[in-house]
């Protein structure tokens, strides 16, 4: 399989992994609305943003669950890869530094392309995505997660709705299951049936479980029904 892996020079994270010398390929395009689409799966390297400034290394499909977009389409999924996300989510678990790691719900664009993308981030400031050492860390174990993906233990191919944006429990999950797309609970409101087709189909692993993380009745329901033909596991917390 094709992987190409690339940065943007516009992006604070692609700056530092070109001074790195890292050999990946170079875009100068806005990191969540690019149209670059070569290989079979694009693993993307940026900065991760958010209020708090909290410390992170993350993970996550592209995506605009609703209307609302940051980059890409309204209501429009990327494609997820299940094996391949969650063989790099564990191999950043493993790093042996004190920062919040974890598999983001999917949000923000590009959503243009007909292959998987895959982002892998550093947040949340400045002085993180500047780090040369902890760019480094991150790039050595995707580059792992990478190698190893097609060896790894998948005991479910999951999608999940519900939880927070950084889903500790889906995150977890990813322990022993591959994680596809997760909405999370912000906005299963707006969750047209459109989107909710998305998670299970815009992928290139058969999902076969569907996990819900304390989502009201209602809404689980519609979920059910509507993907009732797919002869998909519904687990609920």
């Amino acid at each position: 399989m094709d992987i190409r892996i690339i940065y943007s020079i516009q992006d604070a994270v692609g700056k530092t992994i070109k001074e790195l010398g890292y050999k990946f390929e170079e875009i100068n395009e806005d990191i969540i609305d690019f149209r670059y689409e070569k290989g079979d799966v694009i693993v993307v390297f940026s900065r991760h943003e958010s209020s708090s400034k909290i410390p992170s290394l993350t993970v996550h499909y592209p995506g605009n669950p609703i209307d609302k977009t940051m980059g890409g389409e309204p209501k429009k999924l990327g494609i997820a890869f299940p094996s391949l996300l969650t063989s790099i989510y564990r191999e950043i678990r493993k790093i042996n530094i004190d920062i919040e790691k974890a598999i983001e719900a999917t949000h923000h664009g590009p959503t243009y392309q007909h292959i998987p993308i895959i982002f892998v981030e550093i947040g949340s400031s400045k002085e993180y995505w500047e780090n040369k050492e902890l760019v480094k860390t991150l790039i050595e174990a995707t580059l792992r997660g990478i190698d190893k993906y097609k060896d790894i233990e998948c005991e479910n191919k999951i999608v999940g709705f519900g939880g927070t944006h950084y889903t500790p429990y889906f995150s977890l999950l990813a322990e022993k299951s591959c994680v596809g797309h997760i909405i999370s609970k912000y906005y299963l409101a707006e969750l047209s049936n459109e989107v909710i087709l998305q998670t299970v189909n815009n992928t290139i692993e058969k999902i076969d479980t569907v996990m819900f993380d304390n989502v009201n009745s209602k809404i689980r329901e519609k979920i059910v029904n509507l993907l009732a033909t797919y002869k998909l596991n519904f687990k609920f917390r």
